[in-house]
């Protein structure tokens, strides 16, 4: 749809009071579409990080002696995943020759047909947008309830004039080109509310990626060389609200952003990239200065009162004592629950019994106390070593909180990122596999780079590599079908996996073992490959794509794509999701098998 405000200076020199001489006519495109959204599981699994924790329900042991733990069974054996209604409207705006802008506007609207135990007892209602970051929402130009969320992803002006190039507003920086693995596309985080990770794969991130404010310059020094430089609001990584369908982290735990979030949110994040050709071959460099979108927890301070004296000080509440965020019986309750989501969560569990009795004085005054004075009786540097002592030492602090609560405080990190990246296009006999085939590699370096270390105060901090290759090419099979495009892509972290988790704490499994750290300091690695088939006359389109993760996982993606006219498009995609043990970065998915379809209609 286009269309021409005729003698519109006035609008012009208000929406873009630098623009001189102001123009007499704008040019406006509009476009858009509204799709129906719908998951529906086909997996036996619901989310073990809902009800309180679905991994330990019933009558748990205790090997205290004492009375059994029972843990209230809040599952809810839900069908749909997602029922979700979304538009989304698109403004392309001409001013002048130089000037122009972009606005997309978009709504997004969740369906109650998941039912869940909330914050409030006897209520089932999640809150999938609510955020405390900006006031209640993630990003500085959304407004969000629990059920809705409405924001502008691009509103910017463009300017360009010769060889340079400028945008101005809220936008997405995308610096990498990647089905699942993110090597170079670091300058923005990822919404994951919507869908997680389990959207189309071979949309890239278009959705997930977190839009905001930033001035981002381009200008090509010569023919072959282009520098770009930006500055950007900082904005986090959003996971997926807890009590919600995706939820990543357990519901007894709480992520307070508006503690987190507060100390950096006037944060602004830089970068500069270098790209070129030296011959035939393509080349980029990028350095950058920002705070990691990716968050690193800590304990928070509960701060419930009345409870006993000096509680108030360490991180847990009691849910059946007043001050409780959460409804009553919602919490983690037994040695067997704490290290079983301990462990699907990629943390140690036996560690981090050790964490907090080194960061909180209370917790660390009952562990080393006489067991005559009421406490454990433990000493030394580690209060516990293994999953029995854990174990013992757990149960007896259930037996005498009952069902516990806690709030996760997340850090995000000062870093710096350095990257390089080559392209090379091989060309050979026409129509033979060898011909136009695309091959990247991109690398990034970060010093110091800080994890999250068994929610303790002190972050791990290491070095780390990342690299990545990627094969393209299309390939002509048959004279009646268009072109299969084809992908394979190899990646390589040396200290954390895709989900950002430090490899350290991997692998621990429940109450049978701690840690063993993931591929035990070999790095973590995944291959991926998708492939894409048009059938004659462009109206069906078979998709297929593959993530493996050498620690055990492994993501398959079938889907099919039915186009019949320019107005409508109908997709149906199917997630299949298996880890052989908490080492591997789809454990906390494995639960998600699933079908989606989408029913589009564009104008």
């Amino acid at each position: 749809m286009r269309f021409s405000l005729k003698g519109a200076g006035a609008l012009a020199l208000a929406v873009t009071p630098v623009v001189s001489p102001v123009v007499s006519a704008l040019d406006v495109s509009v476009s858009g579409f509204i799709r129906q959204e719908m998951a529906y599981s086909i997996s036996n699994d619901q989310n073990p990080f809902l009800r309180g924790s679905a991994l330990v329900d019933g009558e748990i042991p205790n090997t205290t002696g004492g009375p059994a733990f029972y843990k209230k069974d809040f599952d809810y054996d839900n069908d749909w995943n997602l029922m979700a209604t979304r538009a989304e409207i698109d403004f392309e705006i001409q001013i002048s020759n130089n000037w122009s802008a972009f606005v997309k506007l978009r709504g997004y609207y969740s369906a109650d047909v998941f039912d869940n135990v909330s914050v409030i007892e006897g209520t089932n209602e999640p809150n999938h947008f609510k955020v405390d970051n900006h006031g209640q929402c993630a990003t500085v130009l959304e407004i969000c309830d629990d059920d809705y969320m409405v924001d502008l992803p691009s509103f910017y002006l463009d300017y360009s004039k010769g060889p340079l190039w400028v945008r101005i507003g809220n936008q997405q920086i995308a610096w990498g080109e990647s089905i699942f693995f993110r090597v170079m596309d670091v300058p923005n985080g990822l919404d994951l509310r919507r869908h997680s990770f389990l959207d189309f794969a071979s949309e890239e991130y278009a959705d997930e990626r977190v839009s905001s404010p930033a001035i981002r310059v381009s200008y090509n020094i010569n023919s072959e060389w282009e520098i770009e430089a930006f500055a950007q609001m900082f904005q986090p990584t959003i996971l997926p609200q807890t009590g919600t369908p995706y939820a990543l982290v357990n519901s007894p735990f709480h992520i307070r952003n508006d503690v987190g979030f507060d100390k950096v949110d006037d944060n602004i994040n830089v970068g500069i990239r270098l790209r070129g050709q030296l011959g035939d071959l393509g080349v980029q460099f990028m350095a950058m200065s920002r705070h990691n979108p990716e968050p690193a927890f800590k304990w928070g301070v509960g701060g419930q009162t009345g409870f006993m004296p000096g509680f108030e000080t360490q991180p847990f509440r009691v849910t059946n004592f007043p001050g409780a965020s959460g409804a009553p019986n919602s919490g983690t309750y037994g040695a067997q629950d704490w290290l079983s989501v301990a462990g699907l969560s990629g943390l140690d569990g036996v560690e981090a019994l050790n964490v907090l009795g080194h960061d909180f004085a209370w917790v660390g005054g009952t562990l080393s106390a006489p067991v005559s004075a009421g406490g454990f009786g433990l000493t030394g540097p580690d209060f516990v070593s293994s999953v029995d002592d854990a174990k013992l030492t757990l149960d007896g602090f259930f037996t005498l909180l009952e069902d516990i609560e806690a709030d996760l405080v997340p850090t995000y990190s000062e870093e710096n990122v350095f990257g390089f990246g080559v392209n090379y296009i091989f060309y050979a006999e026409p129509d033979t596999f060898m011909d136009q085939l695309v091959v990247r590699f991109e690398a990034t370096y970060t010093p110091d780079k800080r994890w999250t270390n068994n929610l303790s105060r002190d972050l791990i901090e290491e070095d780390e590599w990342v690299t990545g290759l990627a094969i393209e090419k299309y390939q002509k099979f048959s004279r009646r079908f268009p072109a299969t495009f084809m992908v394979f892509q190899w990646m390589h972290k040396s200290q954390s996996d895709m989900l950002g988790r430090h490899l350290r704490n991997l692998g621990a499994q429940g109450v049978q073992r701690k840690a063993t750290g993931g591929e035990e300091n070999h790095g973590w690695d995944a291959i991926a490959f998708a492939v894409q088939q048009p059938f004659p006359n462009l109206i069906w389109r078979a998709d297929l794509s593959i993530l493996y993760d050498f620690n055990g996982s492994y993501l398959i993606q079938p889907g099919v794509r039915y186009k019949p006219s320019g107005e409508w498009t109908v997709e149906v995609f199917a997630n299949f999701l298996d880890s052989k043990d908490n080492a591997g970065t789809m454990a906390p998915l494995d639960w998600g098998d699933e079908v989606t379809a989408r029913l589009t209609y564009q104008f």
